[in-house]
């Protein structure tokens, strides 16, 4: 019944990312963007919090929300900041493939055992990445910038540990959940906002939000609201062994669709190995 909807996620993440690659604008311009469409998005929230909820929030609620949603707003700027300066299929695969952190903190902080395919899992991750990153940056003609090393890095572990700080608070609560994401979401655009604000006086212009930009927030405040919604709703619903596996291993194959035919990006014989090395990779990690 719903097997399909890990699909329907995956394909609102890869308009995020398409949406995100394409956002027009710069410095205290960029941020406002990330901004307005964080801010609808925990206005949504909230209002579904109140109309279905018992307006009650718990400190644990409010305080892993906030630093959820500090979290959330580095890791959307940052990872922009990669789509514009590398390519978009490695771009998005090293993003996707941060799911493989709140397996390790699972281990290490909840004492979950690792068995044996999650291990190969991992090993195969390591060689993913080698493959990408250190074989195939030096063969392709167009290596991406030095930035979008350090960018990818910082939002392959700051999207990893949203998952961490969710799961935290799962187990911590165990509800609140329209709570929890609203209070993170405006969390989130408040610290977007604080980041427009300080480029805005750096550059002596706060233009946040024009006209052009409008398509694209709201676009941004539908994909990131209903894909992460619906992958929230579906947690309890289908076994985490099928959902998170087809979310990523989706969203890794649109992607790499749409960096083929959208934007003409090539991938080398290493590059190709590395994106399959990691899509079994992450089908082991969830067994």
């Amino acid at each position: 019944m719903y097997a399909g909807l890990p699909i329907i996620a995956a394909a609102l993440f890869v308009w995020q990312s398409i949406l995100l690659k394409n956002m027009k604008g710069d410095g205290a311009a960029g941020y406002g963007q990330h901004a307005a469409y964080m801010l609808l998005v925990g206005l949504g929230c909230l209002a579904a919090w109140g109309i279905y909820g018992n307006l009650h929030i718990r400190p644990a609620t409010a305080g892993i929300g906030i630093v959820y949603g500090i979290d959330f707003a580095l890791t959307m700027i940052i990872y922009a900041r990669a789509l514009s300066s590398g390519p978009l299929s490695y771009s998005s695969f090293c993003f996707s493939a941060s799911m493989l952190i709140p397996v390790l903190a699972s281990s290490v902080l909840w004492k979950e055992t690792m068995g044996y395919f999650q291990g190969i899992g991992l090993l195969l991750f390591l060689l993913s990445a080698y493959l990408i990153l250190i074989v195939d940056g030096k063969r392709t003609r167009e290596r991406p910038r030095r930035s979008w090393y350090l960018y990818i890095l910082l939002a392959f572990v700051l999207n990893g540990l949203l998952s961490v700080w969710g799961k935290l608070h799962q187990l911590t609560v165990g509800g609140e959940m329209t709570a929890f994401l609203g209070t993170a979401f405006i969390t989130a655009a408040i610290v977007s906002l604080a980041g427009a604000i300080i480029q805005g006086k750096r550059r002596g212009s706060l233009g946040l939000v024009n006209r052009e930009s409008l398509a694209t927030i709201g676009g941004l405040a539908l994909a990131t609201g209903v894909g992460n919604g619906l992958v929230v709703w579906l947690t309890p619903k289908l076994p985490g062994a099928y959902l998170f596996p087809a979310v990523s291993g989706s969203l890794i194959v649109g992607m790499l669709l749409v960096s083929r035919f959208r934007y003409g990006e090539r991938l080398t014989t290493a590059g190709w190995l590395g994106m399959s090395a990691g899509i079994v990779a992450i089908l082991l990690v969830n067994r």
